[in-house]
């Protein structure tokens, strides 16, 4: 049997999808169209040397609930990313690369919503207007006030302290 007579029997396999079922799915995702741009909450790092944004991993604010707390945000923290991403690599037998030192040793931050529907940028004292910028293009923030809060978490070489016994 050629490679093309293979091809031939996968294809086979798999079920063709009908023209309702096309045009629903169409109909899906022409439906979201109109809400890529629709903000954010999630988290990021900055490379100041690519100077851009990397590990960002974010969802629509809409489709969150509000915590005990009254916000919204992603649930995966910056410990657990990085080290799903270093556990990824290893497992692959692959170089670590910049998973080799800790997660907070890159400037990082959190986008939240609050339950009043402002949007909160949660980052350490390494933050400036062209970093905030690249934080509202990629969370779709631009047209939405942003206020920008700094706390000792967030800043290089700081985590989760023994005081929230984390």
């Amino acid at each position: 049997m050629g490679d093309e007579e293979l091809a031939m029997n996968d294809a086979a396999k798999y079920k063709e999808m009908s023209e309702q079922e096309r045009k629903v799915v169409m109909k899906t995702m022409s439906d979201n169209f109109d809400l890529q741009e629709e903000p954010k909450v999630g988290i990021f790092w900055y490379d100041e040397k690519t100077d851009s944004l990397f590990g960002v991993n974010k969802s629509f604010a809409e489709e969150l609930q509000y915590n005990v707390n009254g916000l919204k945000t992603v649930r995966i923290l910056h410990k657990q990313w990085w080290q799903r991403e270093k556990n990824k690599r290893l497992s692959k037998g692959e170089d670590i690369g910049i998973f080799s030192v800790d997660y907070t040793q890159f400037p990082r931050g959190r986008i939240f919503q609050n339950k009043d529907g402002t949007f909160q940028l949660m980052c350490g004292t390494w933050i400036n207007e062209h970093i905030i910028n690249l934080v509202k293009e990629e969370f779709d923030l631009q047209n939405i006030p942003l206020e920008v809060k700094i706390d000792e978490h967030w800043e290089i070489g700081h985590g989760w302290s023994e005081d929230y016994g984390l």
